[in-house]
């Protein structure tokens, strides 16, 4: 039977309310979550949550045993964020986390009911889910994340920049507590998801990582939707096996976490060997480009060149940074061969046409070749202009024209002088 179609019974069954007060260890809804659920009770202080503790292997993660011969150093994994250190980046150093909540509009309402962490251990992911029995409980549950987060030096998560971190510190705060993860260091996994992937992905949710980065399929997992309602459906009839599936599915949120950042740190060792698609290489390429870190960048154009796969549009593309990135190292004449290239190509671009010509005159001083080029240019445009007069391009017209009228002065000049 289906999530839905059990959660349609429920709500036409009876509707009577659960036993009077928050529960405690020893009532049969306790007991049936610990032996339903292989749940773990943590008491203090009169009050208690429950604790599911599990490990998944990964020493089937090709990128895995090379990680683990480093002693899970993983320092070039700062080059796809800007939020970790070289030094800090070892993977064993890590805490994996990820929480399913009461509903996903923030603010002081919503809950946290389950927190999921986990780490990397020899050769498998130490998941620990921490479950919230009633609302009362929740400091209990805040206290046991914050001293597992003593023992790690940064988070990994999920798009937790913009919920789970927020969301957080804010239960933290309503609860008068000092969070431990408010000084650490923090991996947002979405983010540089995005910055390898998005271009050839149809999105970047986590599921979609899974199927197409990981080979990992799902089979009947909860919609993330429906994981409020259950909760709330737990809380009214302590029914433990509502909460099977919600369990499960924050499980495996933490393990595959794990294996993409696995699979990342790999591929920012070595994005050649790991990267397949002219795509990822690009995105990759460009991010570093705009971090200024020209070498790394180039390496990986270079490497989009050189890819049997790289279609037309992939290789003009790569062409055109590799000029920038040589003309951000000094480097004019491969520059200037990359953009000569680009015309060969008939790619007649106005703004390859642009840094063709700037090579031209400032650099080499032969301003008959910049007039040439700028003049192709202008051609080219004016085409355009009645193939489609609400082309965009047309708006480098009036700088290329402006650069034309100011080479012809300089060669002006230049026959004056010899003539004289």
């Amino acid at each position: 039977m289906s999530i839905r179609d059990r959660l349609t019974r429920l709500d036409g069954g009876d509707s009577s309310s659960p036993s009077s007060g928050d529960g405690a260890p020893g009532e049969e809804w306790v007991n049936a979550l610990q032996r339903e659920l292989h749940l773990a009770v943590l008491q203090e202080e009169g009050a208690f949550i429950l604790l599911k503790e599990n490990t998944y292997p990964i020493y089937r993660e090709p990128a895995f045993a090379e990680l683990r011969e480093q002693g899970f150093d993983a320092p070039h994994l700062h080059r796809i964020t800007e939020d970790l250190s070289p030094e800090l980046c070892n993977l064993r150093q890590a805490l994996f986390v990820d929480t399913e909540t009461t509903g996903l509009a923030g603010g002081t309402g919503t809950y946290a009911f389950l927190i999921g962490i986990g780490h990397l251990e020899l050769d498998h992911v130490v998941v620990r889910q921490y479950l919230l029995p009633d609302f009362s409980h929740e400091w209990l549950m805040l206290k046991h994340l914050d001293q597992a987060l003593q023992g790690f030096r940064f988070t990994v998560t999920f798009n937790g920049k913009s919920f789970d971190l927020p969301l957080l510190r804010t239960r933290y705060l309503m609860n008068r507590m000092i969070p431990t993860i408010e000084d650490m260091a923090h991996f947002d996994l979405l983010h540089a998801a995005r910055r390898l992937w998005k271009r050839r992905l149809p999105a970047c949710d986590l599921q979609t990582l899974e199927r197409h980065i990981l080979g990992v399929e799902r089979v009947q997992d909860v919609p993330g939707e429906l994981i409020p309602h259950l909760y709330f459906e737990f809380i009214r009839r302590r029914d433990a096996l509502l909460l099977r599936d919600v369990l499960e599915h924050n499980f495996h949120d933490i393990v595959n976490l794990a294996l993409l950042t696995v699979r990342m740190a790999a591929i920012c060792r070595a994005p050649l060997e790991y990267l397949e698609h002219p795509e990822e290489m690009l995105s990759l390429a460009g991010y570093l480009f705009r971090q200024k870190r020209f070498p790394e960048a180039i390496e990986l154009l270079e490497g989009v060149l050189a890819t049997e796969g790289a279609n037309a549009a992939f290789r003009r593309e790569a062409l055109f940074l590799l000029s920038q990135a040589y003309k951000k190292q000094g480097k004019a004449e491969a520059s200037k061969q990359r953009l000569q290239e680009l015309m060969e190509r008939q790619v007649l671009h106005p703004q390859v046409i642009e840094e063709l010509a700037k090579i031209y005159e400032h650099q080499e001083r032969d301003f008959p070749a910049a007039r040439a080029v700028v003049e192709k240019g202008l051609a080219y445009l004016e085409t355009i202009r009645r193939l489609d007069p609400r082309s965009d391009l047309l708006k480098y017209i009036p700088a290329l024209q402006h650069r034309l009228r100011r080479l012809q002065r300089r060669m002006g000049k230049t026959s004056d002088g010899i003539s004289g």
